[in-house]
């Protein structure tokens, strides 16, 4: 497997990913604890430096970027300094930015987050504000997504589907796309509409997910998680399911087959989750594009995930990384 795993990295390079999705600015604020206020019981703290990276749907591009593809976002953003400023990070990595729609009365999604602690310590985050978005865009807009779309799909293209609830995705676009595109392969990311995207061909829920799909599924065991993971693939008429659980690895769906576990890679002491779901997207997509199977490319897209919780904060995964971690 090895080998052909490796052969498999060596096709990432300049494959074209469409990723549809909710694309979020997010800040790290980094600052240096000094007292407690004396005006109420909170930490008073220094400001020292911020850094911004694309987040969400937008996470998904740096890592496709990082692994050597060429990703193409299409979503809304707002006409605001927030979606200027992600416009010009994409711009900075040479990716194009034709399917970033500016959309009148509608807000880029922000999420930042207040880093703190002393000179010669770790920082750690103290608290997350997040700036949402609260309008939907009009008919017109999504027009204008929808024409994007099928202006930059093919039959045989993958399109990634990272839908962080921020309106970006709509189900009715989904179901146009795949009756214009039949033999399209479309893997899905949604954190609570999963079920909306009947006849897509893979998906990637988290453990909450599932759990919240089937909420008199007490699972206590294994078999709890594969009559769940079994039950789903069947509803939804889909070809595959990668269910990430976490320190406890993941494990693969696909029809007229028993479910595979697949062991988490690397320790199971985490750093930062922040991202790790966008980078096991990234890999799994590209692996699959090159040819790999859908265990093969689970497998490959686990140690992606498990090199990226050993970094802090938005982490895209380096090409050479996942290369170096192949035995």
């Amino acid at each position: 497997m090895d080998k052909e795993i490796k052969n498999a990295l060596n096709k990432f390079k300049d494959q074209k990913i469409v990723v549809w999705g909710d694309f979020i600015l997010d800040e790290f604020i980094f600052t240096r604890s000094t007292r407690i206020s004396r005006e109420a019981p909170v930490l008073i703290t220094e400001y020292i430096s911020s850094d911004l990276f694309p987040g969400g749907a937008g996470n998904v591009i740096m890592n496709l970027k990082s692994l050597n593809a060429k990703p193409i976002p299409i979503g809304f953003i707002g006409n605001d300094e927030d979606g200027n400023k992600l416009i010009s990070i994409f711009k900075k990595k040479n990716i194009p930015t034709d399917g970033l729609i500016k959309t009148n009365n509608f807000k880029t999604a922000k999420k930042s987050r207040i880093l703190s602690g002393g000179d010669n310590t770790k920082k750690q985050q103290v608290l997350r504000i997040d700036t949402k978005n609260y309008t939907k865009p009009s008919k017109e807009d999504y027009k204008i997504l929808f024409d994007k779309l099928k202006n930059l799909l093919e039959p045989e293209s993958l399109l990634i589907i990272s839908d962080y609830l921020n309106e970006s995705v709509s189900s009715d676009i989904f179901n146009n796309i795949i009756s214009a595109l039949p033999t399209l392969k479309t893997v899905i990311d949604s954190r609570q509409n999963l079920l909306n995207f009947k006849n897509s061909t893979i998906i990637t829920p988290n453990e909450p997910e599932m759990k919240n799909l089937f909420p008199n599924n007490n699972f206590l065991n294994e078999e709890d998680y594969y009559r769940a993971g079994n039950e789903l693939l069947e509803s939804m008429d889909i070809d595959g399911i990668v269910f990430k659980r976490g320190h406890k690895g993941m494990i693969v769906f696909t029809k007229n087959n028993p479910p595979q576990n697949i062991d988490i890679f690397g320790p199971s002491s985490i750093v930062d989750v922040t991202g790790a779901g966008d980078s096991v997207i990234s890999v799994l997509c590209l692996s699959i594009q090159a040819g790999l199977s859908l265990y093969n490319a689970a497998s490959l897209a686990n140690i992606a995930g498990g090199i990226v919780v050993m970094h802090e904060g938005t982490y895209p995964i380096k090409f050479n990384e996942l290369k170096n971690a192949i035995k």
